[in-house]
C-alpha cells in the first residue's frame, strides 16, 4: 500500500511542520498539496491513500473515501453502562474497576473506549493493532479525547503489532480478560466507516492455537465478537454467547478460564 502524508490546501507553516513531524513518524512521504484535489493528487502521484494533516484531525483519504479517528458509538454505551442499563459487551466481559483488559483487535478503540470507562483509574487497557497508520490514528485521536466526562484517557495503550506475536510474549494470567473482534465475514455495506477501514483491517479468522495462547494469558475469560448466524463459534468449541438472536445480530462468544 503506498501512502503519503500531506495536509489541507490552505495550510500554513504550522500545519505543514505537523505534517511533516506525522510523516517522520510513519517513516513515509511528506508532499506538499498544492492546489490539487485528492483525487488529482492520488493519480498524479500514484498513492493509494493520502494521509490529511488537517487543524484538527488526521485523515486517512482515497479516491472516494475518507476514514478517521471519532468515539462513534462508544459514548452512547458509557452512558448506558453508568445509567445501570445492560450491555452485551460488558455482561459478556465482566469487567469492574479495577480489571485489566487486552483489545487484540483495537482498530479505531471503540470497544476500547468503553472498557477504559468501565474499569476506570485502577484498571488499564492495552490493545494491539496491526497496521501502523490505523494504530496512528487511535493513539493520536486519544491522546486528544476528552471522554463522556470530560477527563483525558489515559489507561489505554496502543501497540502496533499484530496479536498474534503480542500474545506469545506474555505471561500466564497477565491479562483479566482477552478480547477479539475479528473483521465480520459479511461486511455491513451501510456503514461507510466501516467500509473504508476494511482495506487497512486485518481479514484473518481466529484459530484454535491463538484461543489457546489466550487462555493462556487470561486470568478469567476470552470473549470474542462476532454476528448472530455467522461466526465460527462452533468449529472454536464457544457454547456460550451474549447478544441479539436474529440473524446478524452483534454477539459476544466467551470461553471461561478454568483454573
Amino acid at each position: 500500500m503506498k501512502i503519503a502524508v500531506t495536509t489541507t490546501r490552505d495550510a500554513d507553516e504550522s500545519l505543514n511542520y505537523k505534517a511533516k513531524g506525522v510523516s517522520k513518524d510513519l517513516n513515509i512521504s511528506y508532499i506538499k498539496r498544492g492546489n490539487f484535489s485528492i483525487k488529482e493528487t492520488i493519480l498524479k502521484d500514484g498513492f493509494d491513500y493520502l494521509l490529511v494533516v488537517e487543524r484538527d484531525k488526521i485523515v486517512i483519504k482515497g479516491e472516494d473515501s475518507a476514514l478517521f479517528w471519532h468515539p462513534n458509538m462508544s459514548e452512547l454505551k458509557v452512558k448506558s453502562i453508568r445509567q445501570g442499563n445492560k450491555e452485551a459487551i460488558i455482561e459478556a466481559t465482566k469487567l469492574e474497576e479495577g480489571n485489566s483488559i487486552l483489545d487484540c483487535t483495537l482498530g479505531l478503540a471503540g470497544d476500547s473506549l468503553v472498557f477504559s470507562a468501565v474499569v476506570g483509574e485502577k484498571g488499564y487497557v492495552v490493545g494491539t493493532e496491526i497496521n501502523k497508520y490505523i494504530a496512528y490514528l487511535s493513539k493520536c485521536g486519544l491522546e486528544n479525547y476528552n471522554g463522556v466526562n470530560g477527563k483525558n484517557i489515559d489507561n489505554i495503550k496502543v501497540v502496533n503489532e499484530s496479536y498474534e506475536d503480542y500474545i506469545l510474549k506474555q505471561g500466564d494470567n497477565s491479562f483479566d480478560v482477552v478480547y477479539f473482534d475479528p473483521m465480520f465475514k459479511e461486511p455491513n455495506r451501510k456503514s461507510t466507516s466501516i467500509n473504508s477501514f476494511r482495506d487497512f483491517a486485518d481479514h484473518k479468522g481466529l484459530t484454535k492455537d491463538i484461543l489457546m495462547e489466550a487462555l493462556r494469558v487470561c486470568a478469567k475469560r476470552v470473549v470474542i465478537k462476532e454476528r448472530q448466524g455467522s461466526n465460527d463459534f462452533e468449529k472454536l468449541g464457544i457454547e456460550k454467547y451474549y447478544g441479539g438472536k436474529k440473524r446478524g445480530s452483534i454477539i459476544y462468544g466467551v470461553i471461561e478460564k478454568n483454573i
